[in-house]
């Protein structure tokens, strides 16, 4: 294994080791998970950034552009497949009851009648229906939307495109600043 890889390992323990003792200080219950996307997203940048000059700096011959943006993508998809596979984890087994308590505070916004009267009028297929079946029917997808499979699916394609993107441009600055001269 190519020591670079060790950087998306190492960020990606950190974050895994910082969202799990947050959660067991009570830091975070069922708050605003805000500063941990911001944390995740950093070190995602990080982990990509130093593998990927790790890797430059140990090439013999200056490989292109697109080989550049491949070695920043596999150090950023370590990361994303552990930190994904976490995050499911995490909802499913260690805390379900974020999920479950996010559930309730959607159905208690439907509950509201004016609330219900937002949705009929943006959505023109529900002005012939009732309030019992839009309630049904937003309480199905609200189930879909607030499991642990559907955050691991959003945040493994969410970490994936950030890390693509990422990849490109830490490659274009390390081509154009860093390494300009090899």
């Amino acid at each position: 294994m190519k020591k670079a890889y060790f950087f998306p390992i190492g960020a990606a323990l950190l974050w895994i080791t910082i969202k799990y003792f947050s959660w067991l200080l009570g830091i975070f219950t069922f708050g605003s998970t805000g500063p941990y996307v911001l944390g995740n997203m950093f070190l995602l940048t990080v982990c990509i950034a130093l593998g990927l000059y790790y890797m430059k700096n140990k090439e013999v011959n200056p490989g292109n552009f697109l080989m550049d943006i491949k070695k920043g993508v596999s150090c950023g998809m370590i990361y994303t497949l552990l930190v994904s596979g976490f995050i499911y984890l995490f909802y499913e087994k260690i805390h379900p009851e974020y999920n479950q308590y996010q559930l309730q505070q959607s159905i208690e916004l439907l509950k509201k009648p004016e609330n219900i009267q937002k949705i009929r009028v943006k959505n023109e297929e529900l002005k012939s229906k009732s309030n019992k079946e839009i309630l049904g029917m937003l309480q199905k997808q609200d189930e879909l939307i607030y499991s642990a499979n559907f955050t691991f699916v959003i945040s493994l394609l969410g970490l994936t495109l950030y890390s693509i993107f990422n990849s490109i441009f830490i490659a274009l600055i390390f081509r154009r600043i860093l390494f300009r001269g090899r």
